[in-house]
């Protein structure tokens, strides 16, 4: 069958499957800073009907992934000693076979929930496995990303991604008559910064929890020149006029600024009274300016550097949120949380009982209530308390019984307890002492913290040094207590109900598209993406494989036809008619010229 007789999304899907059969090429990360154009298989088993198999429509380009390519296997998502890794997460994918007894049928289009696993598994089975990774699409397999023609996976795929917190993970497309590809594909960025705020949380006069940016609070964004960023603004400023924020401070290279500036969104915000501060990154006085307006409430880290987290514990006002968003550009580098002097009790009963109750957890994995006490199935470590003294039994004497508990002094634990086993990990940790030997203490611990733990420190005084690696990948933990300046939230993960917000009611981030390229280009794109760190987003289309990388506007658009020839050179120069006659602006009809072009259905125009 020609691709001209092609009419339904069913009929397309049946000739992809045969097509994946073949030899296909996808982009592979294969070492430290090494991404490669290479053909792979399928396994045979793909096709027996048991799992998934899906093709890809194309994958945008996101800042995570030049940090994965940059770290490797040093990254806490990529599998350690791996010899091929399919790059892509930000993906809109079409299932061209799907197990009999699941929901999905054969010509649906999907949105992929990336955040796949909070413990670590075989990336290939999807099960538990001691020595495996903390699995995302993008970052953990061979057979699976945005950036691979064909993909397969296992048919409890599903089942296996909803038990560890992530909800669905394949989300059904509606798209609206004027939606592009690229929009949906957006799907993921936008759960991120969507689900980033939802898990936002101040502690309220009464100890309670709220969350959400507070209305008419100062906010900071810290290199937030970035496309994530500037999602995640977005979503802020869709509020009424009295609950936005007062001040936004944004910091970035002067030429970003410079652009940000003639932002509609930015020229919005100050309209409707929200004072916009833009502060060039290598400003000598960036603190000052970073609190000339007042501390901020919440601020975000994007892609942070040792400078970055130095500059959020500066000016985060008390009670604040430092929300770690994408980790660090070294996962070693530390988040220095100041924690200061315990409050005085009346009696050791009232210390117990207070600093357990300041304990708190996620309800859920990758859920954004909160609970207060000890986890539902607490793993209890105390640390630093002197052997056997009053304290230590009264700490002890309020686990519950059965309970598993490390403690460092090599006390006995009452009959009721039981000695925390080796691969146990800690749910609760309190830990005694000040400055330097609290400190060391828990950088001894951290790597045994479970996910969500609560960390306690319960006499404070010290300058906490929390590694980004265990923050925002691993452990997830949290400092508790009341003598805790500031708190801390992590969310690149998002949940399915928030990808299905965007796939079923879609927001246009057209306006966002730079540059789109063939899936034979993504080394060039990459390559010049990250060294000249522009803005906006970057697209690569799967089954245009040979469209090279073009920056989107009508000239740049005809220059690139000049050299090309055949279906590209018709698809560059329809796509170039397309851009002119909408403001030099991304849309669905510049895609279906492309399309057109390459004498391929446009796949949201089949039934």
């Amino acid at each position: 069958m020609s691709y001209g007789e092609t009419t339904s999304l069913d009929q397309r899907a049946e000739d992809l499957k045969l097509a994946a059969q073949s030899s296909h090429e996808g982009i592979y990360l294969t070492g430290p800073d090494q991404i490669e154009l290479l053909s792979d298989d399928l396994p045979p088993s793909s096709f027996e009907g048991e799992g998934f198999l899906l093709a890809s429509f194309g994958n945008c380009r996101c800042a995570s992934d030049a940090k994965a390519i940059r770290q490797f296997d040093a990254h806490a998502r990529v599998p350690s000693g791996a010899e091929k890794i399919a790059l892509g997460h930000e993906t809109l994918q079409l299932v061209l076979d799907a197990p009999a007894d699941s929901s999905f049928k054969r010509g649906d289009v999907v949105v992929i929930t990336p955040g796949h696993a909070s413990e670590p598994i075989d990336p290939l089975s999807f099960e538990p496995q001691k020595d495996g990774v903390l699995a995302a699409l993008g970052y953990s397999y061979r057979y699976l990303g945005g950036l691979r023609r064909f993909n397969a996976i296992p048919a409890n795929a599903p089942a296996f991604v909803s038990g560890q917190g992530f909800g669905n993970l394949f989300n059904k497309v509606s798209p609206k008559a004027d939606t592009s590809l690229i929009s949906l594909a957006h799907a993921e960025p936008f759960a991120c910064n969507y689900g980033t705020n939802k898990h936002v949380f101040t502690i309220a006069e009464d100890g309670g929890f709220n969350y959400g940016v507070p209305p008419r609070a100062v906010l900071a964004y810290l290199s937030g020149t970035a496309r994530m960023a500037m999602i995640n603004l977005t979503i802020v400023a869709s509020v009424p006029d009295d609950e936005l924020p007062q001040v936004v401070y944004v910091t970035g290279s002067q030429a970003k600024l410079d652009q940000m500036d003639e932002y509609a969104l930015v020229r919005d915000l100050r309209k409707r009274g929200t004072k916009v501060v833009l502060i060039d990154r290598k400003d000598p006085a960036i603190l000052e300016k970073l609190t000339e307006h007042g501390k901020s409430d919440v601020v975000w880290t994007n892609y942070a550097s040792a400078e970055t987290y130095d500059q959020a514990a500066a000016i985060l006002a008390d009670g604040g949120n430092l929300n770690n968003y994408a980790g660090a550009v070294d996962p070693d580098l530390l988040i220095r949380i100041p924690i200061g002097k315990a409050p005085e009790f009346s009696s050791l009963e009232d210390e117990v009982r207070s600093q357990f109750d300041q304990m708190h957890h996620n309800v859920g994995p990758n859920d954004p209530q909160r609970f207060r006490g000890l986890a539902r199935e607490p793993k209890v470590g105390l640390i630093g308390f002197e052997p056997g003294s009053e304290r230590e039994k009264a700490y002890l004497a309020r686990v519950p019984e059965g309970a598993s508990v490390l403690l460092s002094s090599g006390s006995e634990l009452p009959g009721e307890l039981k000695t925390l086993g080796e691969e146990e990990l800690i749910t609760d940790l309190f830990i005694a002492g000040s400055g330097e030997d609290a400190a060391r203490s828990y950088a001894q611990m951290e790597p045994k913290l479970a996910r969500s733990a609560a960390v306690n420190f319960v006499d404070g005084e010290l300058v906490a040094p929390v590694r980004s690696r265990h923050s925002h990948y691993v452990s997830r933990h949290q400092l508790c207590g009341s003598n805790v300046a500031w708190h801390m939230t992590n969310t690149s993960e998002p949940h399915s109900d928030d990808m299905v917000e965007q796939a079923s009611n879609p927001v246009s981030f057209d306006w966002m598209v730079k540059g789109v390229c063939g899936l034979r280009a993504v080394p060039k794109m990459m390559d010049e993406v990250e060294r000249d760190q522009p803005f906006g987003s970057f697209f690569a289309f799967a089954e245009l494989a040979d469209l090279p990388y073009v920056e989107t506007s009508s000239s740049s658009f005809r220059l690139a036809a000049e050299s090309s020839s055949g279906n590209v050179r018709q698809a560059l120069l329809d796509a170039a008619d397309a851009l002119s006659a909408n403001d030099e602006t991304w849309s669905r009809k510049v895609e279906e010229a492309l399309y057109s072009g390459y004498g391929i259905p446009y796949p949201l125009n089949l039934a």
